[in-house]
């Protein structure tokens, strides 16, 4: 007498079940997984954004900046802000504060011809656009300067139309731009922006070895 295996009526219970169950959960933990991918891409598009925006924070507000504390001389600013070049102090300045004694005025946007590609002030970071291209992520940062009005004295309003010439505010915007999964993402889904203002620039007192 030849002997057949076979699954028991209950054994074929127990693998539809566990079949069932498996068929439920797997979707889910895939949905899981591509939640937390997209959440990956986000945190890091933050972060990078975030980063660039401390790194451009860190610089001179204008070239002139660099080698000099002084508050510059704009074109086309609020007069109300407009350093006196007589005197040498902007209004409510006293001897000793930021003044504009060197008669320096506010540079052009962009990276300046004798910086050989150094970043050394904020509107050197103007029109960079950088990508970030893998096999799982791949999108775009970009910073755009602008000069833009000031706002006036005693106002709280504040516009940011760019301005025709220097004035005494720059307004910086880093941006991320989606390439990849951008019904998840949306095509532009981080811009940090910050105003910065012609105050002068802190310089740290310091002395050579002896």
């Amino acid at each position: 007498m030849i002997k057949k295996t076979a699954f028991t009526l209950i054994e074929l219970i127990f693998s539809m079940v566990i079949i069932a169950i498996a068929f439920t959960v797997f979707p889910k933990i895939l949905q899981l997984a591509t939640k937390v991918s997209v959440q990956n891409v986000k945190e890091e598009a933050m972060f990078n954004a975030v980063a660039y925006i401390g790194l451009i924070k860190s610089t001179a507000w204008d070239e002139n900046n660099t080698v000099s504390n002084d508050i510059l001389i704009t074109s086309n600013g609020d007069s109300s802000y407009d350093c006196n070049t007589s005197s040498g102090y902007r209004a409510g300045g006293f001897i000793g504060s930021r003044n504009c004694e060197d008669n320096l005025s506010a540079s052009a946007l962009g990276i300046d011809s004798d910086d050989n590609g150094f970043h050394d002030d904020m509107d050197d970071f103007s029109a960079i656009d950088v990508n970030n291209d893998t096999d799982s992520r791949d999108y775009n940062l970009t910073v755009n300067v602008n000069y833009v009005t000031d706002i006036a004295l005693n106002s709280e309003t504040f516009s940011s139309s760019s301005a025709s010439a220097t004035t005494n505010t720059k307004e910086i915007n880093v941006t991320v731009e989606v390439n990849k999964k951008t019904s998840a993402l949306g095509d532009s889904f981080v811009k940090i922006s910050f105003i910065s203002n012609n105050i002068g620039q802190q310089q740290i007192n310091r002395r050579s070895w002896q």
